[in-house]
């Protein structure tokens, strides 16, 4: 643990493979992400008919219980992925105002991906549009946050884009 502290990232090799394979895990994790994402629909018709139910295609609605286990994993789930991928990017050179807002719009954009569930079954279905915009912006929050991380533990520290 004493590698987060220190940021003796660059300096473990071992370490540099553990969070290595942990981002392959996490890939695939946003690669599940978009399955179910094309499963709930890209648009916000097919949104509302995924929660609100649709007859036509013998769809029921989502139930209470379905959206309480599904809240409760996401939430669980999806904080733990954050804090790791956000608590590992503040060990890259970026500036700290970049990181703040990648900080603030990651875990933003998830937890309007989980409310926006429930927004869209019990109050209206115009949160279908905010739940499809969520659903993107958390993905491509998480893709940067994976590069920023591959680019910052496998590059030499001398290497400056938009870093301090």
């Amino acid at each position: 643990m004493r590698f987060f502290v220190t940021k003796d990232l660059n300096k473990n090799s071992a370490l540099k493979l553990i969070i290595f394979f942990s981002l392959i895990f996490f890939l695939g994790l946003i690669v599940t992400n978009f399955l179910f994402m094309y499963k709930i629909g890209f648009t916000p018709s097919q949104v509302t008919s995924y929660y609100l139910g649709n007859p036509e295609i013998f769809r029921q609605p989502k139930s209470y219980g379905s959206l309480v286990e599904e809240t409760h994993f996401h939430l669980f789930a999806m904080g733990i992925i954050l804090m790791t991928l956000n608590h590992l990017m503040l060990f890259s050179k970026l500036k700290d105002s970049y990181k703040i807002w990648i900080i603030i719009i990651s875990f933003t954009a998830c937890l309007l991906d989980i409310a926006s569930s429930w927004l869209v079954r019990y109050v209206s279905s115009h949160f279908s549009i905010v739940k499809v915009s969520s659903m993107i912006v958390e993905q491509v929050f998480l893709v940067l946050l994976i590069y920023i991380i591959i680019k910052s533990i496998f590059t030499k520290e001398n290497n400056e884009v938009i870093y301090k």
